[in-house]
């Protein structure tokens, strides 16, 4: 089994961050869709994920959300596979945080705005 490791700085609060990427309906971004009769851990005191399947020797994983700063935050993800194309895994591994952050960020700059009462 290969082990392959991402990392990626989110502009973004750590405990903001982490509360999107942990909502069920935001998984399918990230997680393997073979996930279905597989297992997720979710600690948000320590904003980590963890998740895999019921079979040994499936594809599992592990996202920390890193506290940076009062709005940064780092992602990082490992994922364990029985996949050897290393290039294609880091790419996708790339672009599902790439996804979650700028998506995480939109909600959040909606939120905030929905705040602001009338005109600016």
């Amino acid at each position: 089994m290969e082990t392959y490791s991402y990392t990626a700085t989110a502009d973004l609060p750590a405990d903001e961050a982490f509360a999107f990427i942990s909502d069920a309906p935001n998984l399918p971004r990230f997680l393997p869709q073979d996930l279905a009769e597989g297992w997720l851990r979710a600690d948000a005191a320590s904003r980590q994920l963890a998740w895999g399947t019921e079979s040994e020797g499936d594809d599992c994983g592990e996202l920390h959300v890193i506290d940076r700063g009062p709005a940064q935050c780092e992602i990082a993800m490992t994922v364990h596979t029985r996949r050897t194309d290393g290039d294609q895994v880091r790419t996708e591994m790339a672009q599902a945080v790439a996804a979650l952050t700028h998506k995480a960020g939109a909600d959040a700059d909606e939120q905030r705005e929905g705040r602001q009462a009338g005109w600016v």
